[in-house]
C-alpha cells in the first residue's frame, strides 16, 4: 500500500491491524494505545474474566463491563483510513453513484457533508450554486489529492464538526472535560451534562497538545536511559567475556605449572632411585671384591661360610632395593593421584565459570529485551502522538491527547528504573586452582611459643577473636569493662603496633565482644555482638563501621538476636557476619549490605565460620556439630552439604568453637567440653576425613594461621589470661 502524503513518514504497517494483516476495520483501541479490528479482538476475549493481555505489548487491560462495545472506537484512525480509501479510489478513477444525480460516472470530488462522491457536473454544482453553498468547505476535489498539497489539517477542516454523542441530530458545539472531551450540545448543557466542565474545543484541544508535547519532549529525554542502559549492558557482557577468558587462560597456565612440577617431581623420585641403585650396586661390587680377596686369603675349609656370607649380602641388597622400589613406587601412586584431582578440579572449575557466564549472560540478555520492548512502545507511542499533533483537529487532540498521555506514564516509570545489580553481573567467582599438597602437615608436638599479651590486661578484658595480616602481625580483639571493646595489634614476640578502644553501640543491652578476620593489605574486617559491622587499618588505627541493628529488625524469633562471629572473602572483596538467628549477612568492603543467606534449619547459631575453598564452614553452638554449606552468589538459601567429622575421645561432649585453615588448605577446629577441656582436630582440605587430635589449654577459645620465616604457624589464643600459643605446622 502506498502511503498518502500526509503520513509520508508513517509505515504502512501502522495502518493495518496485526491480527488479520489487513487495514483496519472498526477499529478499537487498548489502554497501552495498540489497536486492533473490532472482529479480530472478539476471539481474544473469549474465555478471559476481568482482564486479558495485549497481543502485541503484553500488557494487562482490564475488561469494560460490556466487553468488546466498552474499548474507545479509533475514530482518529478511521478517518485517516477513510482518506486512504479515498485516495485510492480518485486514483483508481474508479466509476461510481454520483449522490446528486444518480448517475455512475467517474467521481471528481467527495463531499464530506452529503457524504458521499461527486461526478464533474454536480461538483461544478456544489462550487456555484447557492442552494449547497454551505457544503463549500467541506468538499474534497480530485485536483487536491493528485496536487499532492492535501495535509492532515487541511483534511480535518474539510470535515464536519462531531454530532453530540447523545442527540446525533445536532452538531456538537462544546467539549464536556468531565466525561473524557465527550463532544456535547446546546441541549445537553442544561440535560444530562448539567454542571459539568464544559470547554470550547478549541481551548480543550490547545490545553490537550501542550500536555502531550511536554510528555513527547519529556519521553525524547528519558529515551537516552535506555540507550544509556544498552550501552552498560553490552560493556558488562564484553567485560565478562573478558574476565571469562582471562579466567580460563589464567587456570590453564596454573595447570600446567603445577602437572609440570609433578612431573618433574616424578622424574626426580625416579631419578633419586636410579642413585640410589647405582650406589647399592657399587657398594655390593666393592663388598663382593673384599670378601673375594679374603676368599683368597683363606683356607679352603671356610669356603662353605664364605659363599653363605655371599648369599645374604645378595638377598639383604634385593630386599632393599625392593623396599626403596616400594617406596618410590607408593610415591609416583601418590603423585598420579594428585595429578588426577588437579585434573577434575581443572575441569570443575571451567564447568563452574561456564555455568556463571551463561546465567549472567541470560540476566543480561533479559535487560536487553526488556530495553527494547521499551523502545518499541516509545517508538509506537511516538507515531501515534505524531499523526494527532499532526492534524492539527481540535476535536481529535481532545479525545485522543489524553489517552496517549495516560499510556505514557507507566514507560516514563519503567525507563527511569534503576538497575543497580547490572554492575556486579561481570563480577565471576574466580578463585586460584588449589595447591594440591603431596605431603601431609602435622602439628608439632610441644609448643614452640608462647606470647603474653599484657597490652590490654590493665583494662580487663576477654579475647574473643584473633586473625593474623601478610605482613606479619597479629590481631586480637576482645572486650573491655566498661561497655567498650578493643582491637590490638602486635608483633610475633607480643610487643604492641597499635591498641584502640571502641564504645559500644548507645542503647544495646547486649556485650560488645569483638570478632576480627583478616579482609585486604593492611585491612582487618570486625563485627562486634552489639550488631556493629566495620573495617580497621592496623597502621593507622582508622575505624570505619556500620550499625546493622535493622537487618535483624524483620526476623521473629524468641532467642536473642546479635553478631556472633566474623569471617572474609578477600577474593572478592566480601565480609560475611554470622549470628545467633540461622543466618548469615554479606557486605562489602565499604560495609555496603549486599544479601542475607538464610542457613539450613540445622543450623540455629553460628558460633565460628570460615569460607573455604568455596564453601563455608560452620561451628554451630547450639547442636555442636560442624557443617559445610553452600556459598551460592545467586541463592538466598544456603544447601547443607556434609557434617564435619566429631571427636571422640575421653568420653566427653564436645562444641565446636574456632575454624581456620592453612596454606595447603587443611582445616582445624578448635573444640572445647563441658569438662573445661580444649583439644584440635586436623581435617582433610575438603573438611569430610578427620587426621590428628591434639589436646591444647583449657582456656584456649579462637586460634588462626601466620606465615613466618621459619613457616606457617597455628595460633591458639587464651579467653582471659592473654597468651597465645604457636604450633608448628611441618609437610611430612
Amino acid at each position: 500500500m502506498a502511503c498518502p502524503s500526509p503520513w509520508k513518514d508513517i509505515e504502512d504497517k501502522f495502518f493495518e491491524c496485526s491480527i488479520c494483516l489487513d487495514l483496519f476495520k472498526e477499529p478499537k483501541q487498548l489502554p497501552c494505545l495498540h489497536r486492533f479490528c473490532k472482529q479480530c479482538l472478539e476471539p481474544l476475549l473469549e474465555g478471559q474474566v476481568g482482564t486479558f493481555e495485549c497481543h502485541l505489548c503484553k500488557d494487562v487491560c482490564n475488561i469494560p463491563n460490556n466487553r468488546i462495545d466498552g474499548f474507545k472506537t479509533d475514530f482518529h484512525m478511521k478517518s485517516m483510513l477513510h482518506f486512504i480509501q479515498l485516495q485510492k479510489t480518485f486514483e483508481n478513477e474508479e466509476v461510481r453513484v454520483c449522490v446528486c444525480c444518480s448517475k455512475k460516472l467517474k467521481v471528481t470530488a467527495y463531499c464530506f457533508k452529503c457524504k458521499d462522491f461527486l461526478c464533474v457536473q454536480c461538483y461544478q454544482f456544489h462550487s456555484t450554486n447557492k442552494m449547497v453553498a454551505d457544503h463549500r468547505e467541506n468538499v474534497l476535489a480530485l485536483k487536491d489529492v493528485e496536487g499532492k498539497s492535501l495535509t492532515l489539517e487541511k483534511l480535518a477542516s474539510l470535515k464536519e464538526a462531531p454530532r453530540c454523542h447523545i442527540h446525533t441530530e445536532f452538531i456538537a458545539h462544546l467539549c464536556c472535560c468531565t466525561c473524557g472531551n465527550l463532544p456535547v450540545c446546546i441541549t445537553c448543557t442544561y440535560g444530562k451534562h448539567k454542571g459539568h466542565d464544559l470547554q470550547d474545543v478549541e481551548y480543550v484541544s490547545k490545553e490537550e497538545r501542550e500536555k502531550m508535547q511536554k510528555r513527547l519532549d519529556e519521553l525524547l529525554k528519558r529515551k537516552e536511559n535506555v540507550t544509556s542502559l544498552t550501552n552498560k549492558i553490552n560493556k558488562v557482557n564484553a567485560e565478562l567475556t573478558s574476565i571469562v577468558a582471562d579466567a580460563k587462560r589464567k587456570w590453564k597456565m596454573q595447570y600446567e605449572d603445577q602437572t609440570r612440577e609433578l612431573q618433574n617431581e616424578k622424574e626426580k623420585e625416579k631419578r633419586k632411585f636410579n642413585r640410589f641403585k647405582t650406589v647399592l650396586e657399587e657398594k655390593t661390587r666393592k663388598e663382593l671384591k673384599e670378601l673375594e680377596t679374603e676368599m683368597e686369603e683363606k683356607i679352603r675349609k671356610i669356603r662353605e661360610d664364605y659363599d653363605r656370607m655371599i648369599k645374604i649380602k645378595i638377598r639383604e641388597s634385593k630386599e632393599e632395593e625392593d623396599t626403596k622400589r616400594n617406596e618410590i613406587n607408593n610415591r609416583e601412586l601418590n603423585i598420579d593421584e594428585t595429578m588426577n584431582k588437579l585434573d577434575a578440579v581443572m575441569n570443575e572449575r571451567n564447568k563452574t565459570i561456564e555455568e556463571q557466564q551463561q546465567h549472567k549472560l541470560r540476566e543480561t540478555q533479559n535487560l536487553s529485551d526488556l530495553c527494547n520492548q521499551w523502545v518499541n512502545k516509545f517508538e509506537h507511542m511516538s507515531t501515534i502522538a505524531s499523526s494527532v499533533l499532526e492534524s492539527h483537529n481540535y476535536w481529535t487532540d481532545a479525545q485522543c491527547i489524553p489517552d496517549i498521555r495516560a499510556a505514557s506514564e507507566p514507560l516514563v516509570e519503567d525507563i527511569m528504573k534503576d538497575f543497580p545489580e547490572m554492575e556486579s553481573l561481570s563480577d565471576i567467582t574466580m578463585d586460584d586452582l588449589p595447591m594440591l599438597c603431596l605431603d601431609r602437615v602435622n602439628i608439632s608436638d610441644n609448643v614452640e611459643s608462647v606470647v603474653d599479651v599484657d597490652v590490654t590486661k590493665a583494662d580487663g578484658f576477654i579475647l574473643t577473636g584473633i586473625t593474623s595480616t601478610g605482613s606479619g602481625y597479629i590481631v586480637v580483639s576482645g572486650i573491655l569493662v566498661g561497655d567498650q571493646s578493643f582491637i590490638t595489634v602486635i608483633n610475633r614476640q607480643g610487643r604492641q603496633i597499635r591498641h584502640d578502644k571502641i564504645d559500644k553501640v548507645k542503647g544495646s543491652s547486649l556485650y560488645p565482644y569483638r570478632h576480627c578476620a583478616a579482609l585486604s593489605g593492611d585491612n582487618i574486617a570486625s563485627v562486634c555482638e552489639s550488631i556493629q559491622v566495620g573495617v580497621y587499618n592496623i597502621h593507622d588505627g582508622s575505624f570505619t563501621q556500620n550499625n546493622i541493628t535493622s537487618l535483624f529488625d524483620g526476623i521473629k524469633t524468641m532467642d536473642m538476636k546479635f553478631a556472633s562471629c566474623i569471617t572474609t572473602d578477600p577474593k572478592r572483596g566480601h565480609i560475611i557476619v554470622g549470628t545467633s538467628i540461622g543466618s548469615l549477612f554479606i557486605f562489602d568492603e565499604e560495609l555496603k549490605f549486599i544479601r542475607a543467606l538464610k542457613l539450613p534449619e540445622v543450623i540455629k547459631w553460628s558460633r565460628d565460620i570460615l569460607y573455604h575453598k568455596g564453601v563455608l564452614l560452620i561451628c554451630d553452638e547450639e547442636s555442636r556439630c560442624a557443617y559445610a554449606v553452600t556459598m551460592d552468589t545467586f541463592k538466598a538459601e544456603a544447601e547443607l552439604l556434609y557434617k564435619l567429622p566429631q571427636p571422640d575421645i575421653d568420653g566427653e561432649t564436645w562444641c565446636p568453637w574456632s575454624i581456620c585453615a592453612d596454606r595447603a588448605g587443611y582445616v582445624y577446629i578448635l573444640w572445647y567440653s563441658a569438662g573445661t577441656k580444649c583439644i584440635i582436630t586436623q581435617y582433610r582440605q575438603d573438611g569430610q576425613q578427620l587426621l590428628t587430635t591434639k589436646r591444647t589449654e583449657d582456656t584456649a577459645r579462637c586460634m588462626t594461621t601466620l606465615m613466618t620465616e621459619e613457616g606457617e604457624k597455628l595460633l591458639v589464643a587464651t579467653i582471659q589470661f592473654g597468651k597465645v600459643f604457636s604450633y608448628g605446622l611441618t609437610p611430612e
